[in-house]
Parts: C-alpha cells; structure tokens; sequence
C-alpha cells in the first residue's frame, strides 16, 4: 500500500492520462494485492475497473466451507452480497467513488466475485478523480488507501457473526440442490414447498410480498421429500401435461413465474429459494420480429405457400405464432424437457384453432398446426408442459394434472375438469406422434456464416468488443435482441452469454460438433468462469446453456437489412 500511495504523490497534479501508470502493476495492500483491468480516458469517461485477489484462508474462511462447487458459489455468493451491500451503503449515489454491482435474488457464477483455487477475487468500479483534466492525488489517495481498505475489511473477513450466516447460506443452497435431485427421483419435473412466498413486492420487483398468502399443496399433490435429513412437504407436479387454470389475479402466473425464476437457485428469505423446477425447463412465448436460422419447425408449421419447406426455416422477421414455434422447437433442440407457457404471452394461432374457423378454412389451406393437435404427442416423447390456461379450455381436455387458482390457493380440479370434458363430448383429440429434433441442424455451416461478421466494428479497435444495448447482445457485427428469452435474469447475464459465443466462434475448430458446444457449455457451468475470464472490465454472470444457445440462435449481421 505504500508503494501505490507514493505513485499517487509521483502523479498529483499531473495530466490525467498519466493515470495508466496505475494499471503497470499490482499494488500490495498486505493480505490483498490491488491490479487495475481498464484506467478511464477522463474524469467524464465510464469508471475503471479494478479487482483485488487474496487467498481465503488469510481472511479467516476454513477450506471446508469450500469443499464442493455448491458450496464454493454460495460462499462467493454470500461475500458478494456482503461487499456491495457494504459499498452501497457507503456510497449510495450512483457516481460514487467506488461501485459495485447489488445482486439479485439469484444465486449465480459472477465474475464479481468469485473464489477459485482458495482465492478470492472481487472486481468493481473506481471514479478516478480528477480536477481540470488533471490528478486529484490527495483524493484518490483517500479512496484506495483509506475507504477501500476499510471496506473490504468490514465485508470479506470472517468472524463469528459472519461465518453463521455463510454457513446458513451455504445449508439454503445445498438444501435446494438436494431438493433438485430428490424431485428428480420421484418423477416430478416440480415441487413447490408449503410455506413459500411466491407473490412479489410489485411488477419491477423480486422481493417476496409482505403478508403475502403462503402456498399451501392440495392434499392430492402432496409429496415428501428428504433433503439434507430433512422433510420438505409441499406439492409435486409430474410429468406430462400440467395446466393451471383460475380467474385473473388469482395468482396463475405468479406460480407459473415461481417455477420459471426456479432454474436458478434463490437466496434465503427470497420465499421461492426451496421452489425447484427441471433444471432444462424454458419458457416459451411470442417474439414477433425475431431473426430465425436454419430451425426445423416442420412439426408445428407446415410447407408454406409456394411450396417452402419449413425443415430449414430461416427469416429476419418472424410473425408471432412462427416465432412462438420457433422458440418452442429451438429450446427442446437444445435439451429442454419442460416447457413453460402463458396463454398470456402467446400467439392465440400458435395454441389453439376454433373449430368454426378450421371448419371454415380448411386444414390443408393452414400451415399452422395449433400446439392443442401436438401437445399429446410432444408428452408421449418425454416432453413436459405447464400451461397457464384461463381462457383456452381445449387444455382440459390433454391435461394430466388440473391446478385451480382462487385466491393464491391451489387446489387440484383434475377430476373435475375430466367431467366438464365429457359433458361437452371434446375428449375425442386424436394424438399423432411427433418426433423431437435432437440438433439436426448442420452446426458447421451455420457458424461459417457468423464467422466472416465477427471481426472489429471499426478501424481503431483491436479486437471484438461484447457490447449489449439495453437487451441487445452485440458481438462485432453481429447482433441478438434477447429481450424475449426469459432465462436472462439481467444484463450481466447477457453479457455473459455474449462472451462465452466470442469465445466460441473465434474457437469453433475446437469443438466443430453442436454437441461439443453444448458440452463445452455445459462444463462452464459446473466449474465456472472458464470461457469468461474474472479480469473481464465488465460485470458478467454464468447463464445457462438454454440461454447461451438462445443467443446464438438469435444472432445476425446487423448490416443485412
């Protein structure tokens, strides 16, 4: 540290591009070393980025706390949420001297904060001040030598008030992984435990709502499971066809968002932290407008007019139910199990066809096929759907399980829904086979048509930049609007996807096969920034391979219109 505050007199007062010199080395702070990943051009420019690395045990942390991967991201996890809340209360305003990224109520791989081979590495943003374009050493001093010291102290070094809560954290994930695995063996693709809190604080908030009606199981779903010698009850729904069905504002999609948030695991005192789900599940809905390559839709649309087959279907601009069906065959293309879907985010054309009108247009004039004709089909594959239905009854009729919503209380209408079915003669759906696409598109030709866009935007960049423009990913001329793919949880996210697919298309003779990509994805996953490196200058976090894939599919040169 004295080293680094000598450098800062040696600068003071000179011209702010001197700045750089920072970035030369890494600055020793005792048990902490200090390295700068980008220095601003100005004091007007976005901030630098600085991370500082320690070995754990020097913190006081036991290695047993890291044992497993579980355990290891809980703990980043934890001393994530420790540091930035630690630096948001410090600096609450937005151009505060030093920032930090707050996570959400996920529990996920980012590059914040992560701890790798027992060391610990924390990235976050410095406002290098300056006064007329010149050093403002005596304030900076200040900053790096005195707060920053201060607030890594008071967040990262354990003691005994600490350890017990990172310990209960570390018990909450490994207590939903068990959970995971147990509904996994009794068939269920999800369980929702009595007790949870599913309702939100508000439309742009993940916190659970205050007072909200626990979620209790119907007695005919209920199952037990064992997780860590524990006994969780709550309701298990199987495999097959599941539709929750109620009036509005009874809580149909609050539950339906509760399983699709499930794929990531959730904080302690979230209300959802023990709700778990397939870990393949998607939700699917509309996209109208979205970038289509090479997917075979064949299952859910037919030939077109013109004779244009949809076995290979490509268009800049899909229309609802196209790009509905898109989404659909695309994520099980790319292991979904689950699917998850609200009539409320859907094509109407893409569920469901009046009988009136496919009386009156005729089967052989529509290319469309309604999910309703698929959907026995798909199940008897090994393909699993939960469907928010209020106004699309035809789902009574291919239900395995009814879910009744009155109130944020579940009941179970199975029974009931069969006998409305019968009284009005509409079980009869005849059930055709359908044939899951496992990757059939050639992956090879597919990248060689991305290859030649992803290159530097313009002449004074050196290398390909990963940019993201509110929901759009940017990978040198390539560009995917994700705002539809609900798996991205925020932008880090999506930054994260934008990354690994660099790293994968300048790659791509590495792993030729779209099965080694997903197995390259899939190991990314389990061990954790491989692909995305912690010295990145920009917040990222670990999606899924679902979502990485999603983005991939999505991505086209923007220059093409």
């Amino acid at each position: 540290m004295k080293e680094l505050y000598q450098k800062i007199r040696q600068i003071t007062g000179k011209p702010y591009g001197l700045y750089k010199q920072l970035s030369s080395k890494k600055w020793d702070f005792g048990d902490f070393t200090l390295e700068f990943l980008h220095i601003q051009g100005d004091p007007y420019a976005p901030p630098s980025r600085a991370v500082v690395t320690a070995p754990l045990a020097m913190l006081g942390w036991k290695s047993e706390l890291l044992g497993t991967f579980t355990r290891r991201k809980a703990l980043s996890d934890f001393l994530h949420r420790e540091l930035s809340g630690i630096v948001l209360e410090r600096y609450p305003e937005k151009d505060a001297d030093i920032l930090m990224p707050v996570p959400g109520q996920e529990i996920l791989v980012r590059n914040a904060l992560w701890i790798e081979n027992g060391n610990i590495s924390a990235s976050f943003q410095v406002n290098l001040p300056g006064e007329k374009r010149l050093i403002d050493g005596e304030r900076l001093s200040d900053i790096l030598t005195s707060t920053l010291p201060d607030l890594l102290t008071a967040a990262l070094y354990a003691d005994a008030g600490k350890v017990k809560r990172a310990e209960a954290a570390i018990l909450n994930l490994e207590m939903r992984e068990a959970l995971l695995e147990a509904a996994r063996e009794k068939g269920l693709v999800a369980f929702v435990p009595n007790g949870a809190v599913l309702p939100r604080e508000s439309g742009i908030s993940e916190k659970p709502l205050e007072n909200a009606i626990p979620f209790e199981s119907p007695s005919e779903l209920l199952v037990e499971l064992e997780a860590c010698g524990k006994k969780v009850v709550g309701m298990g729904i199987a495999r097959g066809v599941t539709v929750i069905t109620g009036g509005a504002y009874h809580g149909k999609s609050t539950l339906l968002s509760a399983l699709c948030k499930a794929v990531y695991p959730h904080v302690e005192g979230d209300g959802r932290e023990w709700v778990v789900v397939d870990e393949t599940a998607v939700r699917v809905g509309v996209e109208d407008g979205r970038s289509v390559r090479h997917t075979d839709i064949s299952a859910l649309v037919h030939e077109l007019p013109g004779g244009k087959s949809t076995a290979d279907f490509s268009t800049a601009f899909a229309s609802g139910s196209t790009s509905e069906a898109a989404n659909l065959l695309e994520a099980v293309e790319f292991g979904a199990r689950t699917v998850l879907i609200d009539e409320d985010a859907s094509a109407v054309n893409f569920l469901v066809r009046d009988s009136r009108v496919r009386e009156l247009v005729g089967d052989e004039r529509e290319p469309l096929v309604p999910l309703i004709d698929r959907i026995r089909g798909l199940a008897n594959n090994g393909l699993s759907f939960v469907i928010v239905a209020g106004a699309c009854g035809d789902y009574l009729e291919v239900a395995d399980n009814v879910l009744l919503l009155s109130n944020y209380r579940v009941e179970c209408a199975t029974a009931r829904a069969r006998e409305i079915c019968k009284s009005h003669g509409e079980c009869a759906r005849p059930v055709e086979q359908v044939s899951l696409p496992e990757h059939s598109r050639d992956f090879a030709a597919f990248v060689e048509e991305l290859k030649p866009s992803v290159k530097p935007t313009s002449a004074v960049e050196r290398q390909v930049k990963v940019k993201l423009q509110g929901s759009v990913l940017q990978i040198g001329f390539l560009t995917a609007n994700l705002a539809g793919v609900s798996g991205f949880v925020d932008n880090a996210s999506r930054l994260g996807a934008g990354m690994l697919l660099l790293n994968m298309l300048q790659n791509v003779e590495e792993a030729p096969s779209l099965q080694m990509i997903l197995d390259r994805f899939k190991k990314v996953e389990n061990v954790g920034f491989r692909g995305i490196p912690q010295g990145m200058s920009k917040d990222m976090s670990l999606p899924r391979v679902s979502e990485v894939a999603a983005a991939l599919l999505r991505l086209r040169d923007y220059r093409n219109k």
